[in-house]
């Protein structure tokens, strides 16, 4: 008997990079995506969530309660340090600012944007920027809601 085979699996360390494109600007293209602010090395935790409500669908005299998926919510919530000359995210993630971004998993951070990359792209707007309790031997982060504002886009082809 043939032992079965085991799939391989990627790490998160260094295979993950999530750009902050100006919402007037395509962020499906690599030209913007290189031109853009990188976030990734900024975040402490990048944390997006997805539920889905159940609306019941109870019937006359059924024993079962039937049920069908409800609406979708999604959340974005960020930790990232902040305070020095060359802090990124907290200029960028300014409240009420209106982005885009864009999530590439699964490929070496190093490796700059290119055509045919697959990535998430998230419409959001950023909420209050709030500066998390100091702790022993730590440094200053900031904690703050990414409001999505339009359907998230799941797997998508990278242009040139």
């Amino acid at each position: 008997m043939a032992a079965e085979a085991v799939p391989g699996s990627v790490p998160y360390d260094d295979n993950m990079r999530i750009t902050a494109v100006a919402q007037a600007d395509n962020p499906k293209s690599a030209a913007v995506l290189i031109a853009a602010d990188d976030l990734t090395y900024s975040l402490k935790t990048f944390n997006r969530t997805r539920s889905q409500a159940t609306v019941e669908d109870p019937r006359l005299t059924l024993k079962r309660v039937l049920q069908r998926p409800g609406k979708v919510t999604e959340t974005v919530e960020v930790q990232y340090v902040f305070g020095d000359a060359s802090d990124v995210a907290a200029t960028v993630l300014t409240e009420g600012t209106e982005l885009h971004l864009a999530v590439r998993y699964s490929t070496p951070n190093a490796d700059a944007w290119a055509a045919a990359d697959v990535a998430d792209i998230l419409h959001v707007q950023c909420g209050v920027q709030s500066k998390d309790a100091p702790v022993e031997n730590g440094v200053q982060t900031i904690t703050q809601m990414l409001y999505v504002i339009a359907p998230s886009e799941d797997d998508v082809a990278i242009i040139a």
